[in-house]
């Protein structure tokens, strides 16, 4: 819905490439917001890689996936799975600093889970 509030107002005014930061300004944060804080499946992934996917295929006009990934890849836009990975490994070492015993103890078995400290 935030994609089509934006695409919407731009639509082909606008570059590909200021749409594709506005995207990954405005939308990304709001598909993603908490996910750091929540144990995942891999279809929830799934789910969220095919949006990401649709979401270049609408940008660029193409019904094919091997053009969305090369746009992906030039915008430098990661999987679901590694931008959960990357936001979750910042906040269990924002966490780890804090002095609250539940805190280090969630952010010790977090760590766990994700190999980083």
């Amino acid at each position: 819905m935030v994609l089509q509030r934006h695409f919407g107002k731009i639509g082909r005014i606008a570059s590909n490439k200021v749409i594709v930061q506005l995207i990954k300004t405005k939308c990304f944060p709001v598909l993603y917001y908490g996910l750091e804080a929540c144990p995942l499946r891999k279809s929830q992934f799934s789910s969220m890689n095919f949006v990401i996917n649709n979401t270049f295929r609408k940008v660029f006009d193409t019904r094919s996936k091997d053009v969305s990934d090369i746009c992906l890849e030039t915008f430098n836009c990661v999987s679901a799975e590694q931008t959960v990975a990357m936001r979750k490994t910042k906040l269990v070492k924002r966490v780890s600093n804090f002095s609250n015993m539940l805190c280090q103890t969630f952010a010790a078995e977090a760590a766990k889970e994700l190999a980083i400290l």
